[in-house]
């Protein structure tokens, strides 16, 4: 099993594709706070943070099922639709991660294209983006034409075909299991983060590389090969 390292040397990578929620974006507990109203809506147990760690992953339907929300009784689009109804209002208090803006500085510098493959609908995506003032990072972003939040592979091979990327020289930065599976496929390099939606326990049992946070990747620099 190939593995990441956990500082990138330069000239190693030409290409850096980033995870969004619970890796650029700190929504942890806006998300753990959305769902908990669902939760309630239905007088079924709310969920800790380190229990939504424990459970959370794709397909989202089993997390679903596995927090006690039944699919089979309510469909996925109403269920997402109304998460999003409960999350999106409070996304304006969501910041980056600490070392998230530093890292993206490193890799642009060193002459890195990066872009982001995120399971978020992609308009929303585009303007949380925007709001957070770090457009000029990305040569490309890529989500979803959905709130569903389902696998990230069909996409990613879009960005790979779209954007001539060579997956032997690109790596994938993410906080979740799904993350490792998607680069698996794309042919590509991981690192998870442990700050986000899966605990480090689940991403350790992934046998790839994991760091705490983005900013203990402490890359030294990273130029086109």
């Amino acid at each position: 099993m190939r593995r990441a390292p956990s500082r990138p040397a330069a000239g190693e990578f030409e290409t850096v594709i980033w995870d969004f929620n619970g890796t650029i974006l700190d929504d942890l507990d806006l998300v753990v706070r959305s769902v908990n109203v669902q939760l309630a809506d239905r007088n079924l147990p709310e969920l800790s943070v380190d229990r939504y760690r424990s459970l959370f992953g794709f397909p989202v339907e089993a997390y679903y099922r596995a927090i006690g929300l039944d699919p089979g009784r309510e469909s996925m689009a109403d269920l997402s639709a109304e998460f999003f109804d409960l999350y999106v209002p409070g996304m304006a208090a969501c910041a980056l991660y600490d070392g998230v803006r530093d890292a993206l500085k490193t890799f642009r510098s060193g002459g890195a294209r990066q872009f982001v493959l995120s399971a978020m609908e992609e308009g929303l995506l585009k303007r949380t983006i925007d709001r957070l003032a770090i457009s000029e990072f990305f040569d490309g972003i890529y989500g979803l034409a959905h709130q569903e939040a389902d696998s990230k592979v069909s996409r990613g091979r879009e960005l790979i075909d779209d954007q001539d990327i060579r997956p032997g020289a690109a790596l994938l930065i993410g906080d979740t299991d799904h993350d490792a599976e998607v680069a698996d496929a794309l042919g590509m390099e991981v690192v998870l983060v442990a700050q986000g939606h899966q605990s480090e326990e689940r991403l350790r049992a992934t046998g790839r590389t994991v760091v705490q946070s983005v900013g203990a990747l402490r890359i030294d620099a990273v130029s086109k090969a």
